[in-house]
């Protein structure tokens, strides 16, 4: 607690679970409790604080470490230093080479990663870029990869202390894709991607040992994700993209521009159509898939870029991560992008009965009326919740990411020296 300011607080601990248990078990749990709760206002005083000296972020402790590269990778293991896969030794030579990456001070403070509300120094985001396998000329997208999750519409806090299996997502757009090689064609996401397994890998370090999102504690993960570990980065395929801009130009970007583009999800999921021939064809299953994908929601008519509210799990737009194949077979009858995402709105519904049921389940607009279980409801109110990047090499498969449900926006950024 003392890193958010506060130096004791109060718990009355409700046994798990309190969702999805009949109203008389919530009721009993209440009345159970309540009697510590009324002791607790009454009668509980926080300790006096400590007199203790926080640690300056910089420059960084040195430790001293003798013995294998096994040795040093279980204690890292064994401290909390590292999430339990193999490390580079961030020695202060590997450190410092890193730092010649970057023309900003190593003393800068970039985040207070929460929760733990940890302060990520440049030197830090240099001593995880080496732990992770990045190099200096990484610097640069490891610092714009920061700024961009640091944004409050990607709630880092959030996805990293959700019950929820979350994904950090990282789209890289540019000519930096070919300067760094970064993959963005074939398995980019997958074995034999240096580059995009050190970027997520660092990502992934700073949520763990600066934010602190560590399971069972903090990070409430009822099952996990190997993206716990590794980030899902990928890269936009530019030269695949049948439309007249890429999804970065989309944002605003110019062509030359490196963009890195950034949001919490929830797995993504496959589609897989090797029969539709043509682009109406495909989007009526992209959008069956995007109708049902991150299953059990509870909003309907969602809003882009509106936080969730009284609405429970309301998620606000969708990744359509379309394949090379998929994007050109779409292209052929939807030449104009912003066709595909009315097309996309309109198709993406389903049937009220199929949305969660209660008081933060669906609730339909007052515009809609007379309506039952088997009426079609949209998941989205407008187009734009639709987000299209061409990624990926042959084959006919493409991916859907819907985000986690308080991330109210992907956030892009300018990657810079």
């Amino acid at each position: 607690m003392a890193s958010i300011g506060i130096s004791d607080m109060c718990f009355v601990e409700v046994p798990h679970p309190i969702g999805m248990i009949p109203l008389e078990e919530v009721r009993a749990k209440a009345d159970k409790a309540f009697p510590a709760i009324i002791d607790a206002a009454l009668n509980w005083k926080p300790q006096a604080a400590q007199d203790t000296k926080a640690m300056p972020p910089y420059p960084a402790r040195r430790v001293k470490i003798t013995g294998t590269y096994a040795d040093l990778n279980a204690i890292f293991a064994k401290r909390k230093w590292s999430g339990g896969m193999p490390i580079i030794p961030p020695t202060p030579e590997a450190v410092a080479a890193m730092l010649k990456g970057t023309r900003h001070d190593p003393s800068e403070v970039l985040w207070n990663v929460p929760p733990r509300m940890g302060q990520l120094t440049v030197e830090l985001v240099a001593a995880l870029g080496v732990m992770s396998g990045c190099k200096p000329e990484h610097m640069p997208l490891l610092l714009s990869t920061i700024k961009a999750f640091s944004d409050p519409r990607v709630d880092w806090q959030g996805c990293n202390t959700t019950t929820a299996a979350t994904v950090p997502v990282v789209i890289i757009s540019g000519p930096i894709l070919d300067k760094l090689g970064i993959g963005y064609s074939t398995g980019e996401l997958g074995s034999f991607m240096p580059v995009n397994s050190a970027l997520g890998y660092f990502i992934n370090l700073v949520g763990d040992l600066v934010g602190g999102s560590v399971p069972p504690v903090i990070d409430k993960s009822t099952q996990g994700m190997p993206s716990d570990h590794v980030a899902a980065v990928f890269g936009e395929n530019a030269k695949e993209t049948p439309w007249k801009q890429t999804y970065a130009e989309e944002m605003g970007f110019k062509a030359t521009d490196n963009v890195v583009t950034v949001f919490g999800a929830y797995p993504g999921n496959a589609n897989v159509d090797h029969n539709s021939a043509s682009g109406s064809a495909l989007l009526d299953t992209l959008s069956s898939g995007v109708s049902g994908a991150a299953s059990g929601i509870g909003a309907c008519y969602a809003e882009y870029g509106k936080p969730s509210g009284k609405r429970y799990n309301q998620i606000t737009f969708a990744f359509m991560m379309l394949c090379p194949e998929h994007a050109a077979t779409i292209y052929k009858d939807f030449p104009n992008k912003a066709d595909v995402k009315a097309f996309m709105q309109k198709h993406t519904v389903k049937p009220f009965k199929y949305y969660t049921s209660g008081p933060l389940g669906c609730m339909p607009p007052d515009f809609v009326k007379d309506y039952d279980g088997e009426t079609l409801m949209p998941r989205f109110m407008n187009p734009d919740s639709f987000h299209i990047v061409v990624t990926g090499g042959p084959g006919k498969q493409s991916q859907l990411w819907l985000p986690f449900a308080t991330v109210t926006q992907p956030v892009s950024v300018l990657i810079e020296d």
